[in-house]
């Protein structure tokens, strides 16, 4: 079933299918928490049904190129872009094959390792959720790729891979530069963080006070 959102800033709206993976807050908080200047170049990889990428091109004048394995995703993502006049380009590929070169990079990968936990869900549910198509250490270097030195990554995860993510980025040159953790409510404890790397930078990280965003 197709619904449209109304995403409540600069005019923009969604459309939305209940057969693919829908948006959450997360992808939300991850495009304020990047907030570019306009005009960046940026690539979202791993773009879902493409709410990164509206949100980026439509609040913050960027160009985006939207990285995305899923066919349907893919149409999608187009649609929303032609809706609002946005500047959107697609392109239909694994992220591990896709090329170019970019001032920043976006990404909301799957939280889940392959073979964790029970799968659920539709298979494009699955894809977004598990990592059956792109493992964390392939997004990294997807990103390291694609950016110059002085190039941002931005990237939200799951607050138990923190570590791990972290301890990935750095073997790819991509030095953590800031970090906001973020919770449910006040009462639960943190579930996601998001991170702002920067390509061949010099160790030195700023945490952000913590935040507490409704889901």
């Amino acid at each position: 079933m197709r619904r449209v959102e109304d995403l409540q800033t600069h005019g923009l709206t969604f459309v939305q299918d209940t057969d693919l993976f829908l948006f959450g807050t997360d992808a939300v908080e991850l495009a304020n928490f990047a907030a570019p200047p306009k005009g960046t170049r940026v690539c979202d990889l791993g773009a879902g049904t493409g709410i990164l990428s509206v949100l980026l091109a439509g609040k913050y004048g960027c160009t985006v190129t939207a990285v995305e394995i899923q066919e349907a995703c893919c149409a999608l993502i187009e649609e929303n872009a032609a809706r609002n006049h946005l500047d959107i380009t697609v392109a239909h590929m694994p992220m591990q094959d896709f090329r170019g070169n970019f001032d920043a990079v976006v990404c909301n990968p799957p939280y889940m390792k392959a073979g964790s936990g029970i799968p659920r869900g539709t298979a494009a549910e699955q894809t977004a959720c598990f990592e059956t198509h792109v493992t964390f250490d392939e997004v990294a270097t997807a990103a390291a790729r694609l950016l110059s030195t002085g190039g941002k990554l931005y990237l939200v995860h799951h607050i138990t891979r923190l570590a791990e993510v972290i301890a990935t980025l750095k073997a790819h040159c991509l030095e953590p530069k800031k970090l906001q953790i973020l919770r449910p409510s006040p009462q639960k404890p943190p579930h996601l963080f998001l991170l702002e790397c920067m390509r061949d930078g010099r160790e030195g990280i700023v945490v952000l006070p913590e935040r507490s965003v409704g889901v």
